[in-house]
């Protein structure tokens, strides 16, 4: 996005935070936004597993629909049909979202199975399976460019021109992809079993799991509130990496555990002043503070505990702040940005 529509959007950012009412004119913005946070939660963990599972699924479906249509050409008993296309029509219904994947003709597939036309499930089985095919060629292509954005986009600057995503690298030139391929090749982000586990305590686990489901369903609702906002927001702050040092203290973040050798280093800090975090009488740097925040907020390793918002690696590092103390944290970047 230009420096104009960068402007608008942390203005429509900071008027969510006040309101939660979504305006259609930033939909690419925003829906790329959460994108990169449901991104970071899953902590960019695609496995192979999850293309082979999809095509085990459409392939069930290719062969169980082919072995009907070779039964009607055959002319076999009436209930011999109709048993396996209601097994192949409970396998579609389970699966639509994948399946339908690969239906780019939009034919309609329910009523296509129940016709019983031979020629017409026959036009149905080509045009998946060609499709199934072309996916199956292009499959290195997206892997190697879903690696290759899930590694830059947390570290370079990327925008947005029109409906085109452009990330830089390193020594390079940007990345570039539109945003229905980027969807398309993080399409898995939207299944919540494709996420790994990230705390073992059952409330915890829990509660970070519904951050996730309902991140999810927002792209399908349009539904906001300020526990699914927080997130989304507070991702875009720190890609932005502009933080407002002032209200990085422990007034704001509470601090609750530090790995023990980063005490040590940071037992001589020198620069200090009213704002400067403290922790059993020794003192953290804004700047590392704020690093441990971007770096747990990457990593998708947050949740809530009752009125607090919880950022907390487990072993290293955990801080909570509360959810009108994050919002103003929030608020106050986007009008730096703004600035």
């Amino acid at each position: 996005m230009d420096s104009h529509n960068l402007i608008s959007y942390n203005s429509y950012l900071l008027d969510l935070l006040n309101n939660n009412q979504i305006n259609p004119q930033f939909d690419n913005e925003f829906k790329l936004n959460i994108y990169l946070t449901l991104l970071s939660l899953n902590n960019s963990n695609y496995h192979e597993s999850i293309y082979l599972e999809e095509i085990n699924i459409l392939e069930e479906f290719l062969r169980k629909t082919n072995n009907m249509k070779v039964k009607i050409q055959l002319k076999r008993k009436a209930n011999e049909i109709d048993n396996l296309l209601s097994n192949i029509k409970e396998i579609y219904n389970n699966n639509q979202i994948v399946i339908n994947r690969y239906n780019k003709n939009n034919l309609d597939i329910t009523n296509i199975l129940e016709s019983k036309n031979a020629n017409d499930i026959t036009t149905l089985i080509d045009k998946l399976t060609k499709e199934k095919m072309l996916s199956l060629e292009n499959k290195g292509q997206d892997d190697i460019k879903r690696d290759l954005i899930s590694y830059n986009i947390f570290k370079n600057n990327y925008y947005l021109k029109e409906d085109t995503l452009y990330i830089e690298q390193d020594n390079s030139e940007p990345i570039t992809i539109t945003l229905p391929e980027f969807y398309r090749i993080f399409e898995y982000l939207l299944y919540l079993k494709n996420y790994p586990p990230t705390y073992t305590n059952d409330n915890i686990k829990q509660s970070h799991l519904s951050i996730i489901t309902d991140i999810i369903n927002t792209i399908n609702t349009n539904q906001l509130n300020e526990k699914v906002l927080i997130p989304i927001v507070l991702t875009y702050i720190v890609l932005k990496d502009i933080p407002n040092y002032n209200l990085i203290t422990t007034n704001t973040f509470n601090i609750q555990n530090i790995k023990i050798t980063d005490l040590y280093s940071l037992a001589g800090n020198q620069n200090i002043n009213e704002n400067t975090a403290k922790w059993k009488n020794i003192y953290i740097s804004n700047d590392y503070l704020y690093h441990q925040i971007k770096d747990l907020t990457i990593k998708g390793n947050y949740y809530y505990d009752e009125n607090n918002f919880v950022l907390d690696n487990i072993n290293n590092f955990k801080t909570t702040i509360t959810i009108d103390n994050m919002k103003l944290f929030l608020k106050s970047n986007l009008e730096n940005l703004i600035k």
